[in-house]
């Protein structure tokens, strides 16, 4: 075995080097700009259908007949399948080795491996004829969403100066399409066929499958992962050694890994507050998971489907704005913005539900509400951790930081699962969100550095000290 690995290694340092000499601009750009647009709008679309259908499924599996998101079988409905959400958190403990693996085997195939994985996440909801295969499948599909492989691509062959731009224009663009989810539920929906929320989810995973596959046969390495890989394929043993031990003082790591992620993240004044901030706002995200059910509950199964074509259009424009500001006004500035428009957002939603503003009011609302979260999250959680993160640990850090942040996102579930049995579901958003996402803010404005502009090869552990 120790012989045939240098072998392997020489194999794969002179296909590197190879695949590092071709091209990178131009059409190539272009092309994976397009195929990781694509990705992202898979990702996205599998993370809020099963919010979308949610209602739907859970009168068709249930036996609901009453239709009704306020009755006590409905209610326990709810109960029975919050908790699963909650205990998806656990994948979270996961993740990080598995998104560390990337750092040593590249990007490609995970990317692959998580388009694909979401596409067989929502075969298995779709086929669900009980309530734990549907269970399994929304488990199946949390694991592989939160992973985000797509971000790391575009921020790794994106040029430094366009870098939140193309980021944003992607989930932008990718947002837009959640707008597809009303389009195919006003076509496939209908109040007499329980099971037709079934149709809603088959060109998705046709979609998943298919450019799953496109983006691990047709595109390249990241030029960043390539040059890292080749420079350590490069060293002697005796030199890995010794880079090995310089790791060891610094809390770093050429090729990553989660332990070393945590300590680093920890002793790295930058990470542990944005983790401190992410932790805390994203206690608040709980919401986007029940948005359908007190839509349900104030308008028609038509108007809902409205509200799920519009909203998307203004989450995806303010996505797409936030990351031309980001790269102008810088990552700090646009958070506070965006965090700010997700809090007042969310109060619009609320009210236009419970006064009957209808199906625009609520849809624009929402969207404003959502778009400011995600572009603000995205923005702490993935833009700002890889722009303070060492290249060999970049991936290791945005997993692991993931993880800790899944704690948030506990805390915010259950708080909602304990606190639904006694108040309206629209006022506990208000109750939960308000006063985590403005601690949130006041913390990330305060204590963060801006990371704008930062160059992604010469970051060091000492960069944000």
């Amino acid at each position: 075995m120790e012989n045939k690995r240098p072998e392997k290694e020489a194999r794969e340092l002179a296909r590197l080097k190879k695949q590092a000499a071709l091209p990178r601009a131009g059409l190539y750009l272009l092309f994976v700009m397009i195929v990781l647009t694509i990705v992202y709008v898979v990702d996205e679309i599998t993370s809020n259908v099963n919010s979308a259908m949610q209602p739907y499924v859970l009168f068709d599996l249930f036996r609901i007949g009453s239709r009704d998101v306020n009755s006590p079988e409905y209610s326990g409905a709810i109960n029975t399948v919050a908790p699963w959400q909650v205990a998806s958190n656990l994948f979270l403990i996961i993740s990080p080795f598995y998104k560390a693996l990337s750092d040593k085997y590249g990007r490609r195939v995970f990317l692959m491996i998580n388009t694909v994985g979401m596409g067989i996440g929502m075969l298995i909801v779709m086929t669900s004829g009980s309530v734990m295969q549907y269970i399994l499948g929304m488990l199946f599909m949390m694991f592989f969403t939160p992973n985000d492989m797509q971000v790391l691509y575009i921020m790794e062959t994106a040029p430094k100066e366009k870098r939140a731009t193309y980021s944003f224009i992607a989930k932008g663009i990718a947002l837009i399409s959640v707008s597809l989810i009303g389009v195919m539920s006003k076509a496939f929906l209908n109040d007499s066929d329980a099971g037709s929320w079934r149709t809603v989810y088959l060109i998705p995973v046709i979609v998943a499958v298919a450019i799953g596959l496109v983006s691990y046969f047709l595109l390249r390495e990241t030029p960043v992962f390539t040059e890292q890989r080749i420079g350590f394929l490069e060293m002697s043993p005796q030199q890995r050694a010794l880079k090995a031990e310089e790791d060891k003082k610094n809390g770093t790591a050429e090729e990553g890994g989660v332990f070393r992620a945590i300590r680093f993240i920890f002793m790295n004044r930058q990470l542990r507050w944005i983790l401190i901030a992410g932790f805390l706002f994203f206690a608040t995200t709980f919401y986007t998971s029940y948005y359908a059910t007190v839509l349900e509950g104030a308008m028609t199964t038509k108007m809902v489907s409205t509200v799920l074509i519009i909203y998307p259009f203004v989450n995806g424009g303010v996505t797409i704005l936030s990351g031309f500001f980001s790269d102008k006004l810088g990552r700090k500035k646009v958070c506070v913005i965006l965090g700010s428009l997700a809090l007042f957002g969310l109060l619009m939603f609320v009210l236009a539900c419970r006064l009957g503003w209808g199906p625009a009011a609520a849809g624009i609302a929402y969207g404003c509400s959502i778009g400011g979260l995600w572009s603000m999250s995205d923005t702490v959680i993935l833009t700002m951790p890889a722009e303070s993160s060492p290249s060999g640990m970049r991936s290791s850090v945005m997993g692991t930081i993931s993880v800790m942040i899944g704690a948030g996102m506990f805390v915010g579930q259950v708080l909602f699962i304990i606190l639904q049995n006694f108040m309206p579901m629209d006022l506990l958003f208000l109750l939960i969100c308000v006063p985590f996402m403005a601690v949130s803010l006041i913390l990330l404005a305060v204590k963060v550095k801006e990371t704008k502009n930062a160059d992604l090869d010469s970051i060091t552990a000492e960069t944000y000290q």
